[in-house]
């Protein structure tokens, strides 16, 4: 296997609260429907500590 060679290729997707509230569950929902359409596959959720900032979802699918 070479140095460019890799099993899969990820994208990364910020999602912020709205004003009053946190991310609601229609945000969540869409923003994982339009990945999964493109074959993207949750990974990882990752929290910022500041609820402010929201979240930062990880997809992988393979090469």
């Amino acid at each position: 296997m070479t140095g460019n060679d890799t099993r899969f290729e990820y994208q990364t997707l910020g999602l912020k609260p709205a004003f009053i509230g946190g991310i609601t569950d229609d945000a969540l929902q869409t923003a994982l429907n339009a990945a999964g359409r493109e074959d993207w596959e949750l990974a990882q959720i990752l929290y910022a500590q500041n609820p402010d900032l929201g979240m930062r979802l990880v997809f992988k699918r393979a090469r």
